[in-house]
């Protein structure tokens, strides 16, 4: 079931590298999501104020990307490092920001994210090593 539950979160950037984020569909109806305590808005969310907490980052950028750099399978979870691309609304400027993060799974669905400012905790939450 690992090499599935990586295969899956490749699949979800791939997709999300190019602009589509409809993988987000894909998500249990308890998916629990962990924003990184720098973001606005941070703190724990469940089933559909999780998935709108999601849609509504995405929302305030403008030709938004999010692709991972490094993905690594550790049983039922998975850790992934991203980097994401955008534009405030209306602004020209460029905005690059690099996050780690650990998926969970149960039964092949992903049931929490937890977002990583840096790289060291994400691995350790995921229970890898480098």
């Amino acid at each position: 079931m690992a090499e599935e539950n990586v295969e899956a979160v490749r699949g979800f950037y791939e997709q999300a590298a190019v602009g589509d984020f409809s993988g987000l569909a894909d998500t249990s109806h308890d998916f629990e999501f962990i924003t990184s305590p720098e973001l606005p808005d941070a703190g724990t969310y469940r089933g559909e104020a999780a998935r709108r907490w999601v849609r509504n980052w995405i929302a305030a950028f403008e030709e938004l990307t999010i692709e991972a750099t490094e993905i690594r399978g550790a049983g039922e979870t998975v850790f992934v490092g991203i980097v994401q691309r955008g534009r405030v609304p209306g602004g020209e400027a460029p905005i690059e920001g690099r996050w780690w993060g650990v998926y969970a799974f149960r039964d092949g669905e992903v049931i929490r994210l937890q977002l990583f400012p840096e790289r060291a905790p994400a691995l350790a939450a995921a229970g890898l090593r480098d």
